[in-house]
């Protein structure tokens, strides 16, 4: 991974649009009047993950690189396993058909597998072993988060901010390994798979990585 991202790093690059899914319509305004005030000629494309490849405005050329990081892909779903893997199948194909043939796909999710395993432990046990490094990208120091409730369909984490003292939640609709390699198969190949943005496979993640080329 270090190779592409020090390549990345020394590559020099012109933004020259922007993507807004379920962005509200005034950070859009927002973010249109901030570019013309710094004489930015960047396209805002707004466009919802069901309609791709469609977007307003449309878009008149494929991506080099897609990356989708966080929570995004399990907010889609729902129901039983096999409608969530359906509906997570075609929102990938659709990113599918934005990227050229030989480019990335990078795809960042929780790791399922390892929630999945502290299922029927007592909740204790569950806080003990869900507990990972206070990096930004987790949760930071202020915020504490547990899955609350885990089964096979849906994860739901509780989150508390320790500094405001607020209680929040995420459900999400789980993608398992199998799955997602499943999933990404049908439109890409596979070509390294992360744990925590490592190659070492540890049996304790929070996050998996899989580095995808359009086929």
């Amino acid at each position: 991974m270090s190779s592409i991202c020090d390549s990345l790093r020394n590559t020099k690059y012109a933004i020259e649009s922007a993507e807004a899914n379920e962005i509200d319509e005034e950070f859009i305004q927002q973010s249109s009047t901030l570019f013309k005030i710094k004489k930015q000629a960047i396209t805002i494309h707004k466009a919802n993950w069901l309609d791709l490849p469609s977007a307003k405005p449309n878009y008149t050329s494929l991506f080099d690189f897609g990356f989708l990081t966080g929570n995004s892909l399990t907010y889609i779903g729902g129901g039983t396993r096999g409608y969530t893997k359906k509906a997570q199948q075609s929102v990938v194909s659709k990113f599918a058909q934005l990227i050229k043939k030989d480019c990335y796909l990078f795809i960042d999710s929780r790791n399922y597998d390892y929630i999945k395993s502290l299922m029927h432990l007592p909740k204790n046990k569950i806080f003990e072993n869900f507990t990972f490094g206070y990096t930004v990208y987790y949760h930071g120091k202020s915020i504490i988060v547990f899955p609350a409730y885990i089964s096979d369909t849906v994860v739901v984490l509780h989150y508390y901010d320790k500094e405001n003292k607020i209680w929040s939640k995420l459900d999400l609709y789980p993608i398992y390994q199998k799955d997602m390699i499943d999933i990404l198969s049908r439109d890409f190949t596979i070509e390294k798979i992360y744990h925590d943005f490592s190659e070492r496979k540890e049996g304790k993640s929070l996050f998996i990585q899989y580095l995808a080329k359009k086929k």
